[in-house]
């Protein structure tokens, strides 16, 4: 992902990048490697994908931690085997995604669903699949990882220093550039109704790079693009191809 930021960057094209979320809103189901290749079609720069551990230690590609709405099922993803999800529901794993990913050069952002007092050590455990998977995939420069578990996030960096990751950062800290720096962090990601101009300048001048998260408001989509971040999430990204 790095190196799609940083080409982003140097080109001077003050719009920002648009990420797939969950690949497209489309005819095909969220999350699926159809819908991802559908987001490209459309316009997508990267995928916005959620990934979560099963409770065989396979990590697959599926947004809701409580699986009951979507499979019928009771519990959480961590609670259920890769064959007991789908046989409820059409799931992609990590590793089928990095594959289809490397075949059509596509960049990552790869969420860590995470709900701390439930998911934590679940989460803990992730994180060396997650990499060795990756890795063996030669996936490593088309992803970042993030989330709102900075423990989580911290003992990716600990296993590979070179797994670019993104904190979700759900308030507004007294020093966004010390938080990014503590954390040896890639990209800085909030809803924009919690990012100033100075703030974003402020990052970016530090080197590192703001994502405005999932926007669909216009309103909130033209500030994003005003003050301006670097990228952010659309279910449609068709709708930014001819801006």
């Amino acid at each position: 992902m790095r190196n799609l930021l940083e080409a982003h960057r140097r080109s001077g094209d003050a719009f920002p990048l648009i990420g797939g979320h969950r690949g497209c809103s489309c005819q095909y189901q969220e999350n699926s490697l159809e819908a991802m290749a559908e987001g490209l079609r459309r316009g997508a720069s990267y995928l916005e994908i959620d990934i979560q551990l099963t409770k065989d230690d396979v990590p697959i590609v599926f947004h809701d931690i409580d699986v009951r709405e979507k499979t019928g099922m009771q519990g959480l993803v961590q609670d259920h085997t890769l064959q007991e999800m789908r046989k409820a529901f059409q799931v992609p794993t990590l590793r089928e995604a990095m594959q289809w990913g490397r075949k059509h050069h596509a960049y990552f952002a790869l969420e860590l669903k995470s709900l701390p007092y439930k998911t934590h050590e679940q989460n803990m455990r992730l994180v060396s699949y997650l990499d060795g998977i990756v890795r063996e995939e030669g996936m490593l420069e088309q992803v970042e990882a993030f989330g709102l578990d900075f423990q989580v996030l911290q003992k990716l960096h600990a296993i590979d220093k070179q797994f670019d990751i993104g904190l979700i950062v759900p308030f507004v800290p007294t020093d966004p550039v010390g938080l990014m720096k503590e954390m040896d962090a890639l990209v800085y990601l909030t809803y924009v109704n919690e990012l100033t101009p100075d703030m974003v300048h402020d990052l970016q001048k530090a080197g590192y790079y703001v994502s405005g998260a999932i926007l669909r408001d216009k309103n909130l989509i033209d500030y994003a693009v005003s003050i301006p971040t670097d990228m952010f999430e659309h279910d449609h990204p068709e709708e930014f191809q001819n801006r």
